[in-house]
C-alpha cells in the first residue's frame, strides 16, 4: 500500500525516469517530475514542477509537498564517451545540482532521498572477485568521479538529519530503446555486419530496466533501505559474444562472429586511442547484488540472455 505517497522525480523524461514514473503511477503514487519545461514530460498522471537544478532552483517549492525524492537527473555519457567531455562539465551537472536538491529535501522535511549513482565509482573492471558495496571506490572516468562526488554531497547534506538516503550503483542498464552504448550495440546487431567477438568470453553484469525500477521503488518503500548503498545487477554475468548472439537471434539473424584474436584487437584499439573500448567489449565487470536481494527482497526479472533476445524480437517488428 502506498497511501498516496507523493514522490518527486528528477530526470523523469529519461530512459529510466520515464519507466519509473509510469510504474509509480500504476502503483498509486502521486508523482511530480522536476522538469526544465512544461513540454518535456508527456507521461499520463504525472504532474510537472518547472525548475532548473543547474541555475534557478527554488528549493522552498519542495516544502510539505513530498514524501520522497528520486534523483535521476544528470549529465551522462555522450556519443564519444566521458573521456571526450570535460570533468568540469560533469561536476557542474552532477554534483552542484545534487547538493542543492539534497539540501532542499532536508529543509522541506522530506523523509527519503534516493540517488542513482553508477557502478563506475568502483572502476571499470574486475579481477577475480565481483564488485560489492564493500569494494573500494576507484572511478576511472570523469563521469564516474562526478557520481562519486554526488554521493558524497548527498551523505554530507543529509548527515544528522531526519532525511535518509539510499544510493544505488547500477551497472549498464538495458531495455527497449535504451540510449548510449547498449542502444548502439542493438543497432549494430540489427544489421548483418560481421563482428569480431567470437572470442569475447568475458563476464559482464548488466541490469534490466524493470529490475532497476523495482529496486528504486523498494528504496522508497522499505525502512531497511535507509542510509544504505546498493549495487545493482542481474543475477548472472554474460559475455559480449553471448549478448550479440542473443540480440541477433531475436532479430532473426545468425551470430556472424569473426574469430579474431583478442590480443590483436587489444593492440589495434590501443594504437587508435580507444583502449577504453577494449575494456568495455572484452573486459570483465562482474557485480554481486546479494545485499539488495537479502535486505530488501529485491526480485530480479528473468534471465538476461532471454530478455536480450526479446529486445531483438520486438526491435525486428519495428
Amino acid at each position: 500500500m502506498t497511501g498516496g505517497k507523493k514522490i518527486l522525480v528528477t530526470g523523469a523524461s529519461g530512459f529510466i525516469g520515464t519507466e519509473l514514473c509510469k510504474v509509480l503511477v500504476d502503483r498509486g503514487y502521486r508523482v511530480t517530475a522536476l522538469v526544465r519545461s512544461e513540454n518535456s514530460l508527456p507521461i499520463a498522471g504525472v504532474q510537472s514542477l518547472v525548475q532548473d537544478l543547474e541555475s534557478h532552483f527554488h528549493g522552498s517549492l519542495l516544502a510539505n509537498n513530498f514524501d520522497a525524492v528520486v534523483h535521476l537527473a544528470g549529465k551522462a555519457h555522450g556519443k564519444g564517451g566521458s573521456s571526450h567531455q570535460s570533468p568540469e562539465a560533469f561536476q557542474k551537472s552532477n554534483v552542484a545540482p545534487t547538493k542543492r536538491l539534497a539540501e532542499a529535501a532536508v529543509a522541506a522535511g522530506i523523509h527519503r532521498f534516493i540517488y542513482l549513482s553508477s557502478i563506475g565509482v568502483h572502476g571499470d573492471s574486475t579481477w577475480g572477485s565481483p564488485i560489492t558495496e564493500r569494494s573500494s571506490e576507484s572511478p576511472h572516468a570523469a563521469y564516474a568521479l562526478s557520481k562519486l562526488h554526488g554521493e558524497m554531497v548527498v551523505r554530507e547534506s543529509l548527515a544528522g538529519t531526519p532525511t535518509a538516503f539510499s544510493i544505488i550503483r547500477p551497472t549498464l542498464v538495458y531495455g527497449e530503446n535504451a540510449p548510449g552504448n547498449f542502444g548502439r550495440l542493438v543497432e549494430v546487431c540489427r544489421g548483418g555486419l560481421p563482428l569480431p567477438f567470437r572470442y569475447a568470453n568475458n563476464r559482464r553484469s548488466l541490469v534490466s530496466l524493470d529490475s532497476l525500477v523495482r529496486l528504486i521503488i523498494l528504496c522508497i518503500e522499505r525502512p531497511q533501505a535507509e542510509n544504505q548503498v546498493f549495487v545493482a545487477s542481474d543475477e548472472s554475468p554474460v559475455s559480449t559474444s553471448d549478448i550479440v548472439r542473443s540480440l541477433r537471434r531475436g532479430f532473426g539473424r545468425g551470430p556472424r562472429l569473426l574469430p579474431l584474436p583478442v590480443g590483436l584487437l587489444r593492440g589495434l584499439l590501443k594504437i587508435t586511442g580507444r583502449a577504453s573500448v577494449y575494456q568495455q567489449l572484452f573486459g570483465d565487470l562482474e557485480v554481486d547484488s546479494s545485499k539488495a536481494v537479502g535486505l530488501l527482497g529485491w526480485e530480479r526479472q528473468g534471465d538476461t540472455l532471454d530478455r536480450l533476445r526479446l529486445i531483438g524480437e520486438k526491435g525486428a517488428k519495428c
